[in-house]
C-alpha cells in the first residue's frame, strides 16, 4: 500500500475512534453504549460507504462513463422501487421472511436496472443518453413509490419513510453479522478480478485483444454493482453521491490510476465520506440533518467542478 494510501487508511481510522468515543451526549466510554449503538453504526459506515465507492467505480469502468454512479444511473432508485412493493405487500409475514424477502427484491431492483442499461449499451447508446436514461428510470421510480405510498397504511408509511430518509444507524446489533456478512460476498469477488478491470480501464477492446472474456466480466461487473448497491440500499436505505465522486477524488488525490492502487483509495474515500456526514450530524444533534443532505453539499460541487473541467462541458 502506498503512502497516500495509508493516509487515507489511517484518517478512517481516526474517524472511527471518534465516532467510538463520542456521541450527541459528548464524550462517553460506557462499553454498552459503544457495543449496542456506536460500534454497528461505525461498522455499517465503513462496509456501505466503502461498498458504494466500489459500485461507482464499477460502473463507470463498466459504461465508461465517468458520471455513472448508482444514484444518477437510476440503480438505487430501481433497489428502492421494489424494496417499497414488497414493504407495503408483505404484511402480515413474519419478520425474517420480510427481512430475506426484501434483500431478494432489493436485489432484483438493481439488477432489473441494470440489464435496462445494458440493453441500451449494446445499442450503441451514447454517454449523455445514457445518463438521461438513468434520470428517467430515477423519475419513473419514484412515481410507482409515490402511488405506493399513496395505497398504503399509517404504519407502513411511516417505516417506508424513515427507511427511505438514508441513514447508516438503521443497522442493530443483532442485525450487524447479516450485513456484515452480506457485505463480504458481494465485496470480495473484486479482489479475484483486478487484473481483468484493469485491461477494462483502458476499454473493452483492450481487454478482449488480452483475452478477457468480455461477457463474462460483464457479468461480474454488473452482479457484484448491483449486489453491494441492493445491500446497501436495503440496510441503510437511498444514500446518494459517494457512489459518483469517490473515484473521481481518488484520481485526483492520487494522480494515478492502476487499480492495485485506486481501489484501496476509493475504498477510503467512500468510507470517509461516509463518516464525515455521520460525524456532522453527531456534532449537530439538534438539526436533525440527514446524511443525503450532508452527502449533497459535498457531492454536488465536485460534480459541477468535474464538468468544469472538461472540455467544452462534454461528456
Amino acid at each position: 500500500m502506498n503512502s497516500k494510501n495509508i493516509f487515507l487508511a489511517s484518517l478512517v481510522a481516526l474517524f472511527a475512534f471518534f465516532l467510538l468515543v463520542y456521541g450527541e451526549t459528548g464524550f462517553n466510554l460506557d462499553l454498552n453504549l459503544i457495543w449496542e449503538l456506536r460500534l454497528p453504526k461505525v461498522a455499517v459506515c465503513v462496509f456501505a460507504g466503502g461498498m458504494l465507492a466500489l459500485a461507482g467505480l464499477l460502473m463507470q469502468i463498466f459504461f465508461q462513463n465517468p458520471l455513472a454512479g448508482p444514484d444518477i444511473l437510476g440503480v438505487s432508485s430501481g433497489s428502492s422501487l421494489f424494496v417499497a412493493f414488497w414493504m407495503m405487500a408483505s404484511v402480515g409475514f413474519s419478520q425474517s421472511i420480510m427481512d430475506w424477502g426484501m434483500s431478494i427484491m432489493s436485489f432484483l431492483g438493481a439488477m432489473s436496472v441494470f440489464f435496462i442499461l445494458v440493453f441500451l449499451v449494446n445499442k450503441n447508446m451514447s454517454r449523455v443518453s445514457l445518463i438521461i436514461t438513468g434520470l428517467l428510470i430515477s423519475s419513473f421510480a419514484s412515481s410507482g413509490i409515490s402511488i405506493l405510498v399513496s395505497m398504503s397504511q399509517a404504519l407502513q408509511l411511516k417505516n417506508y419513510l424513515m427507511w427511505s430518509m438514508g441513514s447508516f444507524r438503521n443497522v442493530t446489533t443483532p442485525e450487524l453479522p447479516r450485513f456484515l456478512f452480506l457485505s463480504l460476498i458481494s465485496t470480495l469477488p473484486i479482489l479475484f478480478f483486478i487484473k481483468s478491470l484493469n485491461q477494462f480501464l483502458l476499454s473493452e477492446n483492450y481487454a478482449k485483444s488480452m483475452g478477457v472474456n468480455v461477457k463474462r466480466m460483464r457479468l461480474v461487473f454488473v452482479s457484484v454493482a448491483a449486489l453491494q448497491i441492493s445491500v446497501v440500499t436495503l440496510f441503510c436505505g437511498p444514500i446518494g453521491f459517494i457512489g459518483i465522486i469517490s473515484a473521481h477524488l481518488a484520481r485526483q488525490f492520487l494522480k494515478r490510476s492502476q487499480l492495485s492502487v485506486l481501489l484501496p483509495a476509493v475504498f477510503f474515500i467512500g468510507v470517509i465520506l461516509a463518516f464525515i456526514a455521520e460525524t456532522i450530524i453527531v456534532l449537530t444533534p439538534t438539526w436533525s440533518i440527514s446524511v443525503n443532505a450532508i452527502l449533497g453539499l459535498i457531492g454536488a460541487p465536485v460534480i459541477i467542478l468535474y464538468l468544469y473541467r472538461q472540455r467544452g462541458w462534454s461528456l
